[in-house]
């Protein structure tokens, strides 16, 4: 090459822009909320599903998971995550409305989502405090179930739900159902999905249980952004994520938090879990004074 040519080139070059680097995503997923799952298969999968998030939008994207709701808060807090996702319930103890921002949130066709307390319809049983002395079941390591029942024992009874009825735990919600169904529990606290599910399969579940409680939220599972990430790139990622969710690894993911389809989702659909965790507060303090 000529000395000139040569010399035209290195200019070219050092004034030209330099190619942008890929922006981060560091997705954090919360594992106890991922029910019935190889742990294996759930590393593969998120990571995956997360290459499949970023690669058509230049985001380089990781999948973290997590044991400890405390630690991805304070990675989150750190700018280490982007986004989280988790239980309802886990976030909402764990994090105030303006540390989050809009996502993502896995929903179910024909039906919507939250928490029936179900009950033999020939049993008589026609209010909560109809249950004292009775067996009561919710699904086992299920933070919502816990707080959800023993607000309904304060609010109904005034009296925790271990001076109230015998709770015992389960670990699928098909599980818990039938054991209702079959006689084998008086109560059981589900989701709303799961019992709806059931009563698709067996029209004689529908015709035997009633639904005594109900509580309905947009979704029992989140992907929500962290506030602290640019609102440009965090609308660049919500919608990465909802075109991911029509591949092949799209699928496997809906598969693994067993939902059907993917909506955006805003942080106030959450308010629900708020509520829920201030009242659940309020009667842990009012418990503390009376010691």
């Amino acid at each position: 090459m000529k000395p000139a040519i040569a010399l035209l080139a290195l200019l070219i070059g050092l004034c030209a822009p330099a190619s942008r680097a890929a922006d981060i995503l560091n997705m954090g997923f919360y594992l106890p909320g991922i029910r019935d799952a190889n742990l294996a298969d759930v590393h593969i999968t998120l990571q995956l599903w997360a290459d499949e998030v970023g690669k058509a939008h230049g985001i380089a994207a990781t999948a973290y998971t997590y044991t400890d709701m405390a630690a991805l808060y304070r990675d989150s807090m750190g700018g280490k995550i982007n986004l989280i996702v988790a239980p309802g319930m886990e976030i909402a103890e764990t994090f105030t409305p303006e540390e989050l921002a809009p996502g993502f949130v896995g929903k179910h066709h024909g039906t919507g989502e939250g928490l029936a307390l179900i009950v033999r319809a020939s049993d008589g049983i026609r209010q909560f405090g109809d249950l004292r002395g009775k067996k009561v079941l919710h699904l086992s390591n299920d933070r919502l179930s816990s707080v959800f029942l023993e607000n309904q024992c304060r609010q109904h009874t005034g009296v925790a739900c271990t001076d109230l009825f015998q709770v015992n735990e389960e670990k699928r919600n098909s599980q818990t159902i039938h054991k209702v169904f079959f006689g084998q529990a008086d109560a059981a606290l589900v989701s709303i999905s799961a019992l709806h599910a059931a009563n698709e399969l067996n029209p004689q579940i529908r015709q035997s249980l009633r639904i005594l409680e109900e509580w309905k939220v947009s979704s029992l599972s989140y992907g929500l952004m962290s506030a602290r990430t640019d609102k440009a790139l965090r609308d660049r990622i919500v919608k990465s994520a909802m075109q991911a969710t029509t591949t092949v690894r799209g699928k496997q993911l809906l598969e693994l938090f067993k939902t059907d389809f993917m909506d955006r989702v805003d942080v106030q659909e959450l308010k629900p879990y708020w509520d829920l965790y201030r009242e659940h507060q309020a009667w842990s303090n009012r418990k503390a004074r009376k010691k």
